[in-house]
């Protein structure tokens, strides 16, 4: 009994931990970089410092630790420099005419037109609220999601609710297949073609990418253990 409880609760720990992850990572492609999001990249990074198993995570993690390291050098006007080019760094990506796209529904041809619905339904069976439809394809969005169900599996064993846990685990495991699966390799080829993405995106997109691969991998291992 005692070691049931104490395999729960390192259970829940893990995908309170999954949950904090994927909530970073939701951010880093739609919120402008700021001084809270820096503060984020440096408390993160120890997360997936103990992944090794995954070469897009070490190399994202080698990223993260350049930046932040170069950008601890800086100080005064230098900061504000340094803070100015991954302002500029993030327009180029994200905002100009031949940005990098962040909606699956972009990544897939011919277009889905029925793919935001059906996220959004996918989305309200569960509970997690959308304002915009329109935005249902993001990937923001979608890696909320996994943070979301990431912390519904932790609250369901906590409650010892192993059905829905189980179920939950399936959910996920769907998610990443039938969507994340299907564009997150050519997102981050995507990011890693354009020169701006060095400084700091290139880890991101490596990062994101790395640990969807990641938990795949751990979602079908426990569904099948």
């Amino acid at each position: 009994m005692g070691q049931l409880m104490a395999e729960n609760n390192s259970l829940i720990e893990i995908h309170e931990g999954r949950k904090h992850i994927y909530y970073f990572l939701s951010r880093f492609f739609i919120d402008i970089p700021d001084e809270n999001m820096y503060e984020q990249i440096s408390s993160i990074i120890p997360a997936f410092s103990i992944i090794t198993v995954n070469n897009m995570i070490k190399e994202g993690v080698i990223g993260l630790e350049h930046f932040t390291s170069k950008r601890n050098k800086t100080k005064g006007e230098e900061r504000i420099l340094f803070d100015n080019d991954i302002l500029n760094d993030y327009s180029i990506l994200f905002c100009q005419k031949d940005k990098v796209h962040l909606f699956q529904s972009e990544y897939l041809a011919p277009y889905n037109k029925t793919l935001k619905d059906e996220l959004a339904y996918f989305y309200k069976q569960y509970g997690f609220e959308i304002e915009d439809n329109n935005n249902t394809d993001h990937i923001s969005y979608q890696l909320s999601f996994m943070g979301y169900l990431s912390g519904m599996q932790a609250l369901n064993l906590y409650k010892e609710n192993n059905e829905m846990y189980h179920h939950l685990l399936q959910v996920q495991l769907e998610f990443i297949n039938k969507y994340l699966m299907t564009y997150i390799h050519n997102f981050f080829k995507a990011v890693e073609k354009i020169p701006e993405s060095a400084l700091l995106y290139y880890a991101g997109a490596a990062l994101i990418t790395g640990f969807i691969e990641y938990d795949k991998s751990f979602l079908e291992k426990m569904i099948n253990q």
